[in-house]
């Protein structure tokens, strides 16, 4: 068996593209992957990222530091020379996780360098224990899921993604399932019927990202699972994010800013403050889209906003000084907000900045 995946591994390889050499680090053709949905009973569970040397020298790579004893990565034992690539095999053991999990290993280079973190995660459904003990959310009464909530992280435009989780049945009746608040959303949802008296079963969430290039947004909805005619305890949030990834590359644009500080204003009474965003990569850092919480507004901010290597662009930011929707005060000590701006950052292609009062 191990023979067979050295094999199919080694003809991987083979078939990998070969980038043209040039000066720069290396490239993974992917930096997460999402096992979905695993079984603790089942043991250790692996995925090979392939690593470009797109530089003009060999390139050895020496350690990894994982994020917990849970994951770990087997290196290449040869230099990667110029314009090939390797494998470096992530292997995460879910002995003793439950639910949604998330785990990084960080990957070196001679000479100590950092060539970046590799992100694992899935829904991990834990091995033979009480059903309150293997599923620790509460839906409803009786009615218990493996995690609270499904992000989808970055979606391909014009594709349907399915994410799954599990729910258990605690009662010794059975029980009529009805979802809701997903309508109108691109979100949709896949569920049983009926759920027998301790019955145990898998739940799909499908999200549709739309094919339109010029649509760039956080989707969002907040997913209620209950008996019908019982009561939802809790919802369980959504979210996915459609941008554009561009290839990752040496002369590829940075965007690099900070936390956004609102201060609030003698005449007005409202809160204003500046956003900084700057382009620390080697080539054009274009803003496709800026997206804020309900009550901020940017007004300068221009969709298609072009900035040079080097280039600061400096936005006021301004938030009204009234109660939020759901009757919480605005001022500090509130709940933090965000704001996400969309760009051709290879590695931040939807940067989420927080939004502080003071």
């Amino acid at each position: 068996m191990i023979r067979r995946g050295v094999l199919l591994l080694a003809g991987l390889l083979l078939l990998a593209p070969v980038l043209p050499a040039q000066e720069g680090p290396a490239v993974f053709d992917n930096r997460e992957w999402d096992f979905g949905a695993i079984r603790e009973a089942d043991g250790a569970v692996r995925h090979a990222f392939l690593v470009f040397n797109r530089s003009g020298r060999p390139l050895r790579i020496e350690r990894a530091i994982p994020g917990c004893s849970c994951i770990s990565a087997v290196l290449p034992r040869e230099d990667v020379q110029p314009g090939a690539s390797a494998a470096v095999e992530v292997v995460f053991t879910p002995a003793g996780a439950a639910g949604p999990v998330l785990r990084t290993v960080e990957i070196y280079a001679g000479g100590n360098r950092s060539l970046g973190l590799l992100t694992v995660s899935a829904d991990v459904l834990p091995a033979d224990r009480s059903i309150q003990e293997r599923y620790p959310v509460v839906l409803a009464e009786g009615l218990y899921a493996s995690r609270a909530d499904v992000g989808f992280g970055y979606l391909e435009r014009g594709r349907s993604v399915g994410k799954a989780f599990f729910v258990a049945n605690a009662t010794q009746q059975p029980m009529r399932l009805q979802a809701e608040g997903t309508a109108g959303s691109r979100f949709r949802v896949q569920a049983p019927d009926v759920l027998g008296p301790g019955e145990e079963a898998r739940v799909e969430i499908w999200c549709d990202a739309p094919a339109d290039p010029s649509f760039f947004a956080t989707l969002r909805a907040s997913l209620r699972l209950f008996p019908a005619g019982g009561q939802s305890l809790r919802e369980m949030p959504l979210s996915g994010i459609v941008a554009t990834q561009a290839d990752d590359a040496p002369d590829a644009p940075s965007l690099r800013t900070g936390p956004l500080r609102l201060r609030r204003g003698l005449i007005r009474h409202d809160w204003h403050g500046t956003l900084e965003i700057t382009n620390g990569g080697r080539s054009e850092l274009v803003l496709h889209a800026l997206e804020l919480p309900a009550g901020v507004r940017c007004p300068a901010f221009r969709r298609g906003t072009r900035l040079a290597p080097g280039a600061t662009l400096r936005l006021t930011v301004l938030r009204a000084r009234k109660p939020s929707r759901q009757g919480r005060p605005s001022g500090p000590g509130a709940e933090p907000s965000r704001l996400t701006v969309f760009s051709n950052d290879p590695l931040r292609p939807a940067k989420e900045i927080s939004i502080q009062l003071i």
